[in-house]
């Protein structure tokens, strides 16, 4: 999850967690404002404290390399699986047309 989206995810959480506080509370409105209001500004602001130590303190190269070969060939097998199932489903589909025609051919037979 990138940091932006951290912090608004975070942001929105405290102005909800702020109006049920509210509400429970059982507060008047303009105090239920500064009640939201205060809250989610503390979500807001350990939202920040905790991005900004993530950004500081992992290193984005560590933690998020990416083995390309070891996909690259999982993804060539995967692709080699799928090719030969349409392949099968292609040939069963004709096998089946045919098997159909022949039945709808033998049955003109019959009638005729």
């Amino acid at each position: 999850m990138r940091a932006d989206n951290f912090i608004f995810f975070l942001t929105a959480s405290g102005f909800f967690v702020g109006l049920i506080f509210a509400l429970l509370a059982d507060l008047e409105a303009l105090w239920l404002v500064y009640a939201c209001i205060a809250i989610t500004f503390i979500f807001y602001m350990i939202a920040l404290a905790a991005s900004g130590f993530f950004i500081r303190f992992v290193d984005s190269k560590t933690a998020y390399s990416i083995e390309v070969e070891y996909y690259e060939t999982q993804l060539d097998k995967a692709r080699s699986q799928i090719e030969k199932r349409e392949a099968y489903i292609r040939d069963s589909t004709r096998f089946i047309r045919n098997l159909e025609a022949e039945i709808a051919r033998a049955k003109s037979k019959e009638t005729s």
